[in-house]
């Protein structure tokens, strides 16, 4: 199960040739009383996992915390000396039936850090299945006897973030916690066309706005970045055909005109949020007025780095 995760050089797994523009180390740790590395961040399609486990008899209760603790010991020396693998998505994967009576403080704070730990619960037939595991596991982790592609794929959810500067916006799938994208605020006002650059020159957009959910999002990173102003741009403009687009290039239909908006005035024609109003109602503005933004960025994720 575990060797099958791993790319043979043809098939778009893990691949682990450090020399690959994009690659994983895995690493891998048997658990029982206590835990035993088996690869150190060093597994190859070449390497096997034949012979190199077997069941320990008489164990009680299997350690979930220490071979955790081992595993962070690896995560951790991982990134000594390796500035490029600074931002590197950090993922505990759990194959296990067992679950754990011990405190779990410590993955907890590994969890709340942004980082991921996968559970994959193995029963044998005639096993109970052991709710504890489901508290292990990150939000939408926990799978129940999965094969290696369900597992592949909670990789490559697991590896779709916000570096640390800024704030993640989920989507529909709450495993994914940057579908949204990753968004950054400033709170110096600036006219619209300067928003425009200072995200463009960044590698983003001004941010857009398709639901009430994310207005809510974008009003609370400018309360989070203490902006002063009412109002904040969005990535809407009226072009010179009289039509509004999105810098997203989205045709989402959705709107949150404030009673009278669109200006009609030939002057009005990018749109701000105003969160003086309850529903954080749009208005459309001369460009010129000086307002704070929100960038847009990709989330890092497989295959994207440049983030």
């Amino acid at each position: 199960f575990i060797e099958s995760f791993i790319s043979d050089g043809f098939d778009d797994f893990l691949v682990t040739n450090t020399n690959a523009p994009f690659y994983t180390r895995v690493g891998v740790i048997s658990m029982s009383d206590r835990a035993e590395v088996i690869y150190n961040l060093n597994m190859t399609k070449t390497d096997s996992m034949q012979g190199k486990v077997s069941i320990k008899k008489g164990v009680k209760e299997i350690n979930v915390v220490d071979v955790f603790e081992a595993a962070l010991i690896m995560l951790n020396y991982g990134l000594n000396g390796k500035l490029e693998r600074a931002i590197a998505r950090q993922v505990v994967y759990y194959i296990t039936d067992s679950d754990s009576k011990t405190n779990l403080q410590s993955l907890d704070e590994f969890k709340a850090s942004k980082r991921v730990v996968i559970v994959n619960n193995f029963l044998q037939e005639g096993e109970v299945e052991r709710p504890a595991l489901k508290e292990l596991a990150s939000d939408g982790y926990y799978y129940l006897n999965s094969d290696y592609m369900q597992g592949l794929q909670a990789f490559c959810k697991a590896n779709c973030f916000c570096k640390s500067n800024k704030d993640a916006y989920n989507g529909a799938d709450p495993t994914i916690k940057a579908s949204g994208g990753c968004y950054h605020p400033t709170s110096a006002g600036v006219p619209f066309n300067k928003a425009k650059s200072a995200c463009s020159n960044e590698g983003g957009i001004l941010a857009a706005n398709h639901d009430d959910v994310k207005g809510r999002f974008l009003q609370q990173l400018m309360t989070k970045a203490s902006a002063k102003s009412d109002y904040f741009w969005m990535g809407y403009q009226k072009s010179d055909d009289g039509v509004w687009r999105w810098e997203d290039k989205s045709t989402d239909p959705y709107t949150n005109w404030d009673v009278n908006e669109p200006s009609t005035a030939s002057v009005s024609k990018c749109a701000y949020e105003d969160r003086t109003t309850p529903n954080l109602a749009w208005a459309a503005g001369n460009f010129q007025l000086g307002f704070p933004y929100v960038c847009e960025f990709r989330p890092c994720s497989a295959g994207f780095k440049d983030c």
